[in-house]
């Protein structure tokens, strides 16, 4: 389910909202995938939220295990492109999808 929904918004430029490692987070999702260890991944542009050791006011390049973000939803904030640099393109093994 979260798959189909995260692949969707970045198909769509959408944000999203959902808990990773116990916070809430804000971000635009740009690309979806499998990580090297074949656990579907997330690299998205977090702008809002918490993470452990705090967010960067500008908001940072994240990526997210799939199986690990829970409550996924739509948002109805402006999807946000990012700063080129520092996108962790690297996290994913196999690209399905990307914006």
């Amino acid at each position: 389910m979260s798959y189909a929904l995260v692949r969707q918004a970045i198909l769509d430029r959408a944000s999203l909202t959902a808990i990773y490692e116990d916070c809430v987070r804000h971000f635009s999702p740009h690309m979806i995938g499998k990580h090297s260890n074949g656990v579907p991944v997330v690299v998205a542009y977090q702008y809002a939220g918490g993470k452990p050791g705090g967010l960067s006011l500008s908001g940072e390049w994240c990526w997210y295990l799939l199986p690990r973000l829970h409550y996924v939803r739509r948002n109805g904030d402006k999807w946000l492109a990012g700063p080129i640099a520092g996108k962790p393109s690297d996290a994913i093994r196999e690209i399905d999808v990307a914006a």
